[in-house]
C-alpha cells in the first residue's frame, strides 16, 4: 500500500519556533529490523511506544516521525488536555451521559498517565492544572453556557460563574461577558511536551524523525519502504490520525480537517500595564465553533479558531493567510487597546473527525494496530488510547479497554464531492452562527 500523500509541516508553529533550535533529526537510513514499528510520534504514538516498551523490554521498537516532533499536529495544538470536551459536530456541548461519563475516565486517564511522566521525568512544559474558562461575549454564548451548566450539573461536575468584572480582571479585556470555570482540564506549552515526552522514551524504543514511511507490505512480516531506509518489522502500529487512511485503512470515514492557531510577539511592559489582568489564562469558547485564547508564560497571547476542510490533509498557504485575517480580527475584538500587538506565527495542524464522533482503535489486520481520529481531544484521549492500544497488543485487559472496545466507529461518509461541499457549507454556516463569540 503506496502513501499518496505525505504529511508537510512548514515552519510556522510558533510553540516550536520559540523553543532553542533542535538537535539534528536521527533519520532512518539503510535495512532496519524491529519487533514493533510505530507509525507517528505525537501522543498517540509516544504513548504506545512508551508502554509498549514497559510491557516488552526485550522487543526492538521502532517510532517513525514524518517531520520533527514538536512541529507535527501534538505540538500545533492549543495545548489543552481537556477531560469533559465539547463537541464540535454538536450544536452545544451535549451528548449523553454514559457516552460522556466513559469520555470522562478515558481523558483523566491520559491526563493522569502524562502527569506522571512529567513529574517522574522532571518535563518543562509550563504543565499548569489551573482549568479553563468557557467564556461567552454575547447573549447567545451566555445561553450556551447556562445550557452547559446544566449538563454538567446532570454529570455531576464542578464549575464556577465569573461574572463580566471578573473576566476583565482575568483577561483585561472587556470583550467577556460570562465565564464559566471548570478545574479539571490541564494546559501546558505542548510542543515542551512531546519533546519532552520523546527524550524520556526508554532504552529499546528508537525514534526516527524526517522518516515518513511511502508505502508498505502488509505482510508477514510487514516491510515499509522508507526515502533512505527499508524496515522489517512483525507488528505495525498507525498513530498517524488522518494519514492512516493514506495506508488503507478507514479511507471513507475520516474527515480531514485542518485547525489554525497563532501567537503574538512578547506583550511589551508599555502594553502590559494597558492590559491589565493576570499573567496567563486559558479560555474556551461558549460556541464551540468560536475562538480559543490563551495568554501564555513570556507574555505572549494564542488566538486558534478557524476549522478548514482539506482533502488533501495538508495545509495550504492561502488557507494560513486567510485564518492569520481571522485571528486579527478576534485579536482586535477582545483587545482593542494592543492596537500595535501583531502575530509572529500563523500555523495549521490536521486533525480528523468521524462523523459520529469515535474514534478508531484495536486490530485493523493480521499484526496491525491502529489508534487515531481523536475528533479534537488530541492530547488527553490520545494519550490515553495510545497507551491502552499497547495494553491490548500484550494482552493486558482493564476496564478502560473495555470502555474503548465497547465504544462505536466511525461510520461511512457521503462520497466526494457532496461530502466536500456539506462541510464547507457546514463550517461556513457555523461560523457565520458563532458570530461574535468567533
Amino acid at each position: 500500500m503506496k502513501s499518496a500523500i505525505l504529511p508537510q509541516f512548514d515552519r510556522n508553529n510558533g510553540w516550536l519556533e520559540i523553543l532553542p533550535p533542535l538537535a539534528p533529526a536521527n533519520v532512518a537510513r539503510g535495512n532496519l529490523k524491529a519487533d514493533v514499528a510505530i507509525i507517528g510520534a505525537g501522543f498517540t504514538g509516544l504513548a504506545a511506544a512508551r508502554r509498549l516498551a514497559d510491557l516488552w523490554p526485550d522487543k526492538r521498537i521502532i517510532l517513525l516521525e514524518a517531520d520533527r516532533v514538536g512541529n507535527t499536529s501534538a505540538g500545533r495544538s492549543s495545548g489543552f488536555a481537556i477531560d469533559q470536551a465539547h463537541n464540535i459536530r454538536a450544536k452545544n456541548f451535549a451528548d449523553s451521559l454514559e457516552a460522556e461519563h466513559n469520555q470522562i475516565t478515558l481523558n483523566r486517564a491520559g491526563q493522569s498517565y502524562l502527569r506522571d511522566i512529567v513529574q517522574e521525568r522532571k518535563i518543562d512544559c509550563d504543565w499548569d492544572e489551573s482549568g479553563k474558562v468557557h467564556a461567552a461575549a454575547t447573549q447567545m454564548g451566555a445561553q450556551k453556557l447556562h445550557a452547559y451548566a446544566k449538563h454538567m450539573d446532570l454529570l455531576k461536575l464542578p464549575y464556577s460563574w465569573l461574572n463580566s468584572k471578573e473576566m476583565k480582571t482575568l483577561t483585561g479585556s472587556s470583550f467577556y461577558q460570562l465565564g464559566l470555570h471548570t478545574p479539571g482540564t490541564v494546559v501546558m506549552q505542548p510542543a515542551k511536551l512531546v519533546l519532552g515526552l520523546a527524550a524520556s522514551l526508554p532504552k529499546n524504543v528508537t525514534l526516527y524523525e524526517q522518516s515518513a514511511v511511502q508505502s508498505i507490505n502488509f505482510n508477514s512480516p510487514h516491510e515499509m519502504e522508507l526515502a533512505e531506509a527499508h524496515i522489517t518489522t512483525q507488528k505495525i502500529v498507525l498513530a498517524n490520525n488522518g494519514f492512516a487512511g493514506q495506508f488503507g485503512f478507514y479511507q471513507n470515514n475520516l474527515i480531514p480537517l485542518i485547525t489554525w492557531g497563532s501567537l503574538t510577539r512578547p506583550v511589551n511592559q508599555e502594553e502590559q500595564e494597558m492590559l491589565g489582568g493576570t499573567g496567563t489564562w486559558n479560555i474556551i469558547p461558549a460556541d464551540p465553533f468560536g475562538t480559543s485564547a490563551r495568554r501564555i508564560s513570556g507574555n505572549r497571547i494564542l488566538i486558534r479558531n478557524i476549522y478548514s476542510y482539506s482533502s488533501k490533509l495538508n495545509a495550504k498557504e492561502s488557507d494560513r493567510l486567510w485564518a492569520k485575517a481571522r485571528h486579527e480580527k478576534s485579536l482586535r475584538n477582545r483587545f482593542p487597546k494592543l492596537k500595535d500587538l501583531t502575530f509572529d506565527y500563523t500555523w495549521g495542524g490536521p486533525l480528523s473527525l468521524s462523523k459520529n464522533g469515535e474514534p478508531v482503535f484495536g486490530d485493523l489486520a493480521p499484526n496491525v494496530y491502529g489508534a487515531f481520529c481523536l475528533n479534537g481531544v488530541g492530547i488527553a484521549r490520545g494519550t490515553s488510547l495510545g497507551k491502552l492500544l499497547a495494553e491490548h497488543m500484550a494482552g493486558k485487559m482493564s476496564p478502560l479497554l473495555d470502555i474503548i472496545n465497547g465504544a462505536g466507529r466511525p461510520n461511512k461518509l457521503p462520497p466526494r464531492p457532496f461530502l466536500d461541499w456539506g462541510v464547507k457549507l457546514n463550517f461556513a454556516n457555523r461560523r457565520r452562527t458563532a458570530g461574535l463569540e468567533l
